[in-house]
């Protein structure tokens, strides 16, 4: 894409996608700096909608670029690959690494592998593996049943109704999520083993975005839906004004009111409540500005096309840069914007002079196919 040049509505949502993969450089940047109200509301405002923002994003370019395919089983397939290969080598490598620095490996004599006790920022990636077969299923079974030609019909006898089937949509999905979070967290309390409840406790986030990836899948395939879904911004902007306001209230003050316990269980609640409606209020916006969006400047595009890379490498960066100033007496927020600077450039460095370079390396970090593969299976979708 050459610079000026007008996007697509595809290319502004995928520049999106990676300006929320790209948060989580800030979100780690603020880690053990809790102590100061700031580094409290990075971590709240991020886990409200960022995740489940770009889980919704997700859904949205994988439902278009399913559609495109002939072949949905070589879809899967690569989809799989291109998830599959850095998660692998995060499992393998990047995991224990962080483990090793924060000092948190399983015990070697249990396996051949010297492992972590969690899966850290890469939780994501275990999600989008698991998400690719529900792509696949809900594209067979739509086949099959014209699941969206049924959903396409019933928008159209709604006519006039828009702000309805948005309400119904951001509501329902926020209801899916928070009922798939609660349950999970049920299940699992109680019976996570201790060294191993941190990378448990990622399971209610897989399973509790999966709604917002599959309204991003079937906005992808319903026009009507997409419409009815960005048509204003009332709706969004009244849930996330109300979430923002509950949250200014407990966490600026009232929680403190209460008794430790009483005040852990409300404000797990309150974060829960707002982890669910955020993220399909925010997505709303976000689509708006996508479209919006008509040109991308030089360095923005870079930064995009380096985002997963970034993502996938920044934070053993970011917690190396924090140990090395753990005895100097720096300011925080200078500190703050030192872990942020280094686990950046490094990261971006890699992808420019490593990624970029060699097929191997961006095999391995990215997923990518050797140009000979890819012109294959391209050929054979």
């Amino acid at each position: 894409m050459k610079p000026g040049a007008t996007i697509s509505r595809i290319e502004g949502l995928s520049v999106w996608r990676a300006i929320l993969m790209l948060g989580g450089v800030v979100l780690h940047g603020a880690m053990g700096l809790e102590h100061l109200p700031v580094f409290v509301a990075i971590p709240l405002i991020s886990h409200a909608f960022r995740m489940g923002s770009f889980m919704l994003i997700s859904g949205l370019l994988c439902g278009h670029a399913l559609g495109r395919r002939r072949s949905p089983l070589v879809w899967l397939g690569r989809r799989s690959v291109q998830i599959g290969v850095p998660l692998l080598f995060g499992l393998l490598v990047i995991c224990p690494l962080i483990g090793w620095m924060i000092g948190d490996l399983a015990d070697p004599t249990h396996g051949p592998f010297t492992l972590a006790h969690d899966w850290y920022h890469l939780w994501f990636l275990v999600a989008l593996l698991g998400y690719a077969p529900l792509s696949y299923a809900f594209h067979r079974l739509d086949q099959r049943r014209d699941l969206i030609g049924t959903l396409e019909r019933i928008l159209a006898n709604a006519r006039g109704e828009a702000g309805s089937v948005q309400t119904v949509a951001l509501l329902a999905s926020a209801f899916a999520c928070c009922a798939l979070m609660m349950m999970t967290r049920q299940i699992l309390a109680g019976h996570a083993p201790t060294p191993y409840a941190s990378a448990l406790s990622h399971v209610q986030l897989m399973l509790g975005y999966a709604p917002f990836y599959l309204l991003g899948f079937i906005l992808a395939r319903s026009p009507m839906l997409y419409r009815a879904v960005t048509a204003s911004i009332r709706t969004p902007l009244i849930i996330l004004t109300a979430v923002g306001g509950l949250y200014a209230c407990w966490f600026g003050g009232m929680g403190s009111r209460l008794d430790p316990t009483e005040q852990a269980v409300l404000g797990d609640l309150i974060e829960l409540v707002g982890m669910s409606l955020c993220p399909p209020a925010a997505s709303v916006l976000i689509l708006r500005s996508a479209v919006a969006i008509r040109t991308v400047p030089p360095i923005v595009r870079r930064l995009s096309d380096a985002s997963f890379t970034i993502y996938i490498l920044h934070f053993p960066v970011i917690i190396a840069a924090k140990l090395a100033l753990l005895n100097v007496a720096w300011n925080p927020y200078v500190e703050f914007l030192i872990a942020i600077v280094v686990g950046s450039v490094i990261s971006y460095a890699a992808h420019a002079l490593l990624v970029d370079r060699y097929p191997a390396i961006s095999f391995i970090l990215n997923g990518k196919l050797a140009d000979p593969v890819r012109a294959k299976i391209a050929a054979s979708a």
